[in-house]
């Protein structure tokens, strides 16, 4: 894909944030689809911190409900599932370059959630495409892809921390608009531009710099946009339930022939999983 410009607004940065080597592999590994339960234990064996963060929500009331301790990253996994175990370990690893508590207003628990949610909504529509050719692979670059689309304002709340303060004000202000158009008026940019140039600046696979560049766009049609759709489409199923909790009418879906009975079923599963989630990014940010 061509490279993608640094906005001028970020001419004053010093430096971008770098994915470290570690956290790099990390992303690599967790995206092999023959993991099993224990070779995903012995993939983040080797990050202490994430291992500990799993270890305390496989313990929490919400996923603990026997009251046994789990105290082994194996029975982590299979306490909490792969896609969690995933979903968790990819997002709080690409968090892991950056301070975003100059932001005052910016709200890691929500955008863990926003993250975790994406992925799970963006993984249930991409099964319920009418493609013989949807296979695992794809779902789970959809998935991933639904953690990393909020990427760009991680960086922002580090790199532009004022100006993502103000926006984040801005939006408050004005419930109607997305944190998009807050953010072109403050800080010239926007979350998708921005993580979507860092994410190819790290070396992240096309696919998922694409998604995340593209999925506010739904009249794009160039590579995968398949992925940035559904993407898009979940995201925005996300923001309605944060927002008042009622479906919106997606007509994105009906491009990607995805029914409106399988949009139902996937608010549903959102709605159900919406409050645990909640609960579960109190048990990793307080």
């Amino acid at each position: 894909m061509p490279r993608i410009e640094l906005p001028a607004c970020f001419a004053d940065v010093k430096q971008l944030p770098a994915l470290p080597h570690d956290v790099h592999h990390l992303i690599k590994a967790l995206a092999d689809d023959g993991l099993d339960y224990a070779g995903l234990a012995r993939v983040l064996e080797t990050h202490p911190t994430i291992c500990s963060r799993l270890i305390a929500l496989a313990n929490s009331a919400w996923i603990n409900n026997n009251g046994v301790p789990v105290t082994s990253i194996e029975r982590t996994c299979f306490k909490l599932g792969l896609n969690i175990v995933r979903g968790v370990s990819i997002g709080l690893a690409v968090m892991k370059p950056f301070n975003v508590y100059q932001c005052r207003s910016f709200d890691i628990r929500r955008y863990w959630a926003s993250s975790m949610l994406a992925a799970q909504a963006a993984t249930d529509l991409a099964w319920a495409l009418p493609d013989a050719e949807v296979d695992e692979a794809f779902v789970q670059t959809v998935h991933t892809a639904g953690i990393l689309h909020n990427l760009g304002l991680l960086c922002l709340a580090d790199t532009m921390a004022a100006q993502t303060q103000e926006a984040l004000q801005l939006k408050q202000a004005n419930p109607q608009w997305h944190l998009n158009q807050a953010l072109r008026k403050t800080a010239a940019t926007d979350y998708c531009e921005i993580g979507a140039y860092l994410a190819q600046y790290w070396g992240i696979p096309d696919a998922l710099v694409t998604t995340i560049e593209h999925h506010r766009h739904s009249a794009y049609r160039g590579d995968y946009w398949r992925q940035a759709l559904i993407v898009g489409a979940a995201t925005r199923l996300v923001g309605a339930l944060f927002k008042d909790g009622e479906m919106p009418a997606l007509e994105l879906l009906a491009v990607l022939a995805i029914s409106e009975n399988a949009e139902q079923r996937c608010f549903a599963h959102l709605q159900a999983e919406f409050a645990k989630t909640l609960e579960l990014a109190k048990v990793l940010f307080g």
